[in-house]
């Protein structure tokens, strides 16, 4: 992964030795522990570890991908996180950052943490729910946020920097 990103001007991302997170720069503060997705859904209903097991084969089918379990969600990272889930007893909470805003009667929550970061939460109950909708959402996700693709783009109009600054 790190030979793709300095092949687009960005900066390789760094490998925490001690979990193997993606981070974007060297020592990123986060969670170095070690959990599984069958411990995150102990307490879920009959099923819904199997659906969640589906939606991370969704995620990995993206591109190159880091779907890591922590002690209360999962995440998905290319260069940076770009989706997850939250867990539920009879399902989960997807959730997927875009730079723009959706307008769908499945989106239950939607968060704005600024203009290139705006995260949608989809509640998945039912295999019908991982369908192709979500996929679409999930890989534009996945190309632009999560692969930061608008990064070197960004850093051309501003005077005076690099694709990597």
């Amino acid at each position: 992964m790190g030979n793709a990103d300095a092949s687009q001007g960005l900066p390789e991302v760094w490998i925490c030795p001690a979990c193997g997170a993606r981070l974007v720069s060297r020592n990123l503060w986060h969670s170095c522990g070690r959990h599984t997705l069958e411990a995150l859904f102990a307490g879920a209903a009959p099923g819904v570890l199997e659906l969640a097991r589906e939606y991370v084969a969704m995620l990995g089918s993206l591109g190159d991908v880091q779907v890591i379990a922590q002690k209360t969600r999962l995440v998905c990272v290319a260069r940076v996180r770009f989706a997850g889930l939250s867990p539920r007893k009879r399902g989960f909470q997807a959730n997927f950052a875009l730079h723009r805003w959706l307008d769908s009667p499945r989106i239950v929550k939607r968060v704005d943490y600024g203009p290139r970061w705006r995260a949608h939460h989809v509640m998945v109950q039912a295999r019908a729910d991982l369908d192709d909708e979500l996929r679409g959402w999930l890989q534009e996700s996945h190309d632009v946020v999560g692969l930061q693709a608008d990064l070197p783009t960004r850093a051309a109009r501003r005077p005076g920097t690099t694709p990597a600054d």
